[in-house]
């Protein structure tokens, strides 16, 4: 849900369930807030070629 990669019907579903399970709604709210917050103070900024090349590396190895 908070990645919008749910479908039509997921989101329906589970803006359903949340309206009546408040452990549910309370534990989205959260994730929510938090990935606000992050992307609030989070800037993107770009990384060298270099340096971008020698972490693609070390993921692969």
């Amino acid at each position: 849900m908070l990645d919008n990669e749910a479908t039509p019907n997921q989101e329906e579903f589970f803006y359903g369930h949340i309206e009546k399970c408040m452990v549910c709604f309370a534990h989205y709210n959260v994730e929510k807030q938090i990935r606000q917050l992050l992307k609030s103070k989070l800037n993107n900024k770009e990384v060298p070629n270099a340096l971008a090349e020698e972490i693609r590396r070390k993921i692969v190895s």
